[in-house]
């Protein structure tokens, strides 16, 4: 194993909802900050970068079954390696680990981590709803 470092972060505007833009939209925007942080261009910092990981709760909530690849091409980062982790409410550590995992193994020398969540977008019953799907809802309680 090699040493790995963070070497920038960027968050979006914090809010209950974000309906002025798509998840695409509001990950770029973390994203434009994080290249800024480091004083790099976008063209520049997209050579770069070896691949990616996606992190986010549910396909239900994003109503897409391939956000993670949704969000790589919007980021211009097709058609280098990407992957999506998912794990719960540690599903942001995990895409972490995993991108940690992919430095420290010598796959990738710089791989982007990125994530979002939308569950404020539906109610909160519907919300609930798809968080119990995260159970075992054969064996644990039936929904």
């Amino acid at each position: 194993m090699r040493p790995v470092y963070a070497i920038s972060g960027g968050v979006s505007k914090f809010a209950k909802a974000r309906p002025d833009k798509t998840f695409q939209a509001v990950i770029k925007e973390a994203y434009d900050y994080a290249i800024q942080d480091m004083g790099l261009d976008f063209p520049t910092f997209t050579r770069l970068v070896d691949g990616s990981v996606a992190s986010y709760f549910s396909d239900h909530f994003a109503r897409q079954l391939m956000a993670g690849i949704m969000a790589q091409d919007y980021l211009g980062l097709l058609p280098k390696p990407g992957h999506r982790v998912e794990g719960g409410g540690a599903t942001g550590g995990i895409c972490f680990q995993e991108a940690w995992k992919s430095v420290a193994s010598g796959h990738m020398d710089i791989c982007v981590a990125y994530g979002f969540e939308t569950m404020s977008h539906v109610e909160t019953w519907k919300g609930n709803e798809f968080i119990a799907l995260a159970s075992d809802v054969s064996f644990d309680y039936p929904v």
